[in-house]
Order: structure tokens, then sequence, then C-alpha cells
């Protein structure tokens, strides 16, 4: 920004960028899924979270970004977990982890997290996964506000008995933002994702979710209060022949909505 002062032209020092940043929300769903297993399906699924990231490379070569980040997530059913739990505990899951993330190419960012998971609800036992998730960033590539965001994400789970080995999930979100120079776009999208991988499922074909996706920040907010953004989606699943045993059912439907705030 320019300003005159006194006849003479100076030049406003632009404030600086946060390096620190980090959001806050919590989901509503009809059951908790995690990679085509049912882990709990009886009542409602609470689920918080809090994610901290912090920016430690911002550049114009080759690599374009790098962060640091750490996560704190839960699962809590509005229903005690289903007889193995402990009396009256609702507290199905908490996970804790970190991971890094860098952008490069201009285009591209790949990240990967290492994530613990404990059963407070002594529902089952501790475990941990790490995985590793490769974007690429094509909004522009096509006219108007419609982009693919398409994606592959690798995770190998250690200390389950239940899915142990490698998982691979490609996946595109194709979509489209209406309203883009409105305080509140709306942005729509299909999710399209599979889960595949002999160790991790036992076959190859572990699962296919497709369903609509959808984003709208609150813009009516001060932003000195954060960034709201309210999520819904509906997702179809189709379970393969482990997933089907395991669940119990060849498919099913996840309907979740979250609230979350940017800072």
């Amino acid at each position: 920004m320019t300003c005159l002062h006194a006849g003479v032209q100076e030049i406003a020092e632009p404030e600086a960028a946060s390096i620190v940043h980090g959001e806050v929300g919590i989901a509503v769903a009809n059951q908790y899924i995690t990679r085509g297993f049912v882990v709990q399906d009886d009542g409602t699924s609470f689920q918080p979270h809090l994610d901290l990231s912090v920016t430690f490379f911002d550049g114009d070569g080759f690599f374009n970004s790098a962060s640091a980040f750490i996560g704190l997530w839960s699962a809590i059913g509005s229903t005690p977990y289903e007889s193995v739990g402990r009396d009256g505990s609702r507290h199905t899951e908490f996970d804790y982890g970190l991971g890094v993330s860098i952008s490069f190419a201009e285009r591209w960012m790949i990240s990967s997290y290492y994530n613990r998971w404990t059963s407070p609800a002594g529902a089952y036992n501790d475990g941990h996964w790490i995985n590793a998730t490769l974007e690429f960033d094509d909004h522009g590539l096509f006219p108007a506000t419609f982009s693919l965001e398409p994606f592959l994400q690798i995770a190998h789970e250690f200390g389950s008995d239940l899915a142990p080995g490698l998982s691979f999930e490609p996946g595109i979100r194709p979509n489209v933002t209406f309203f883009p120079e409105s305080d509140s776009p709306v942005n729509a999208g299909l999710l399209v994702m599979a889960g595949l991988g002999r160790g991790y499922f036992g076959v190859d074909y572990g699962y296919f979710a497709i369903g609509p996706q959808m984003s709208v920040p609150l813009g009516f907010i001060d932003p000195s209060a954060g960034s709201w953004t309210v999520y819904a989606e509906c997702l179809y699943y189709d379970f393969g022949k482990i997933t089907t045993a395991e669940n119990g059912q060849d498919h099913t439907w996840l309907i979740s909505i979250k609230l979350a705030v940017a800072f």
C-alpha cells in the first residue's frame, strides 16, 4: 500500500502473513466409517477435531511451500459402544498425530501423517497408521470454476488384526463453485473414490464410495472470529468381500454435516 505524508511518498510495510494456522470443528454423522469398515453404526456419531499447522517454508522455486501439522480427532456416539465397550462409555475413539506437507511444481502437493488411535470406551485395542496423500490442483485449467481435484491416498496400518498392510484410495472430486464473487460461494461436488489393497483388505477390492458433497463459507460472520464453513455430504458405500463380512452388510449410506472455523 502506498501513502503520502508531508509531501514525501512512503511505502508502508506489508502485513506479515501468519505462519500458524488452525481449524476446529465438529461433524455429525449417522455412523462412523473408516476406509470402508463400519466402526459404529448405532445412533449418531459426533466427531470433533482440532488441526494446527506451521508453515516453515514459502518460496517461488520448484518447491513452493512446506508445513508441519498436528491433529486431534474423536468419535463420540450418542449411544454406548456395543457390548465390548465399558459400561456407559460413548467415547468410541480418540486419535492424535503429526505430519508434514510439501507443495511443489505450482500445482502438486504431497503430505504424510502419522496417527495413533485409542478407544476410551475399551471397544478395541490401540493402534497406529501412517499415510501419504498426493494431490493435483487443477483449479483454473477448466472453464469457469470447474475442477476435478484428483488424489491418491496410501496408508499402512500397524497393530491392527482386522486390516494390516497397505491400502490405496484413488479418487476424484469433480466440482463447481456457484456465486464465486459473493461472500458465501457454494461449492458443489461429487466424490468418487475406491479402497484397494491386497494386504489391507485381504482381497484387491475393499470398497467403492460415491456421493455429493457441498460446502458453504459463512461470509456474514466477522472475519475477526475466523473463517466459518458448513460442509455436508451423502455417500453411498459398496463393500467388497472382506468388508462385507466384517460390516455385516454389502452396502450402506454415510450422511454427515460439519461446522468448522479456520484461524
